[in-house]
């Protein structure tokens, strides 16, 4: 005759714990992200061979669109407002504008405050190089003299009748070209 065979009792797990952890970790991740802030103007930048990547945090970046007014943006919207960047006009802050010579008293008390070390210019390609050069030189009489220019990414071609090229980046990758003014170069 057989043994009697034992009846098997189910195993039950308590899933509430593992679900609390799911979402606090879920409420971790929305509180630590940061989110890039919508631009103020559309700019099409100009094309480079340059792929020096910018750095997320630490630059201030002024704004040159078509219609040749300057903007300075910090990362953060709450900073932009808290040292002046931003006006309001009616209930909404727009940036500010300003001119060449309002720029390096900005740059210099924000490189003080240590929220700023890198200084970047954004241009349209359609905007015109006199007011770039009029920044380019109020910064440079103000000792700021190293900056970045933002421009995307130009994809290489292949040299035809030559096996030579490289595959071409994906486009819309941000470059920079640095410069220096002519003193401080040996």
């Amino acid at each position: 005759m057989a043994a009697p065979k034992k009846r098997r009792i189910p195993v039950a797990i308590d899933m509430t714990p593992m679900v609390d952890i799911a979402f606090l970790l879920l409420i971790f991740f929305m509180s630590t992200t940061v989110f890039k802030k919508p631009e103020e103007v559309a700019v099409q930048t100009p094309m480079s061979h340059s792929t020096f990547k910018l750095p997320e945090t630490g630059m201030i970046t002024i704004t040159v669109p078509k219609d040749n007014t300057i903007l300075m943006t910090l990362e953060v919207a709450t900073l932009d407002y808290e040292y002046g960047l931003l006006e309001q006009q009616g209930r909404r802050l727009v940036a500010k504008r300003f001119k060449p010579e309002e720029l390096p008293p900005v740059i210099k008390r924000l490189i003080l405050k240590q929220i700023v070390d890198r200084v970047v210019i954004k241009a349209d390609r359609d905007a015109e190089y006199g007011v770039i050069e009029s920044i380019m030189e109020t910064l440079q009489k103000n000792n700021l003299n190293i900056l970045n220019f933002v421009t995307d990414l130009e994809e290489e071609t292949r040299k035809p009748g030559t096996g030579e090229g490289s595959t071409p980046p994906p486009s819309g990758t941000q470059a920079s070209a640095q410069t220096a003014s002519p003193e401080s170069e040996g």
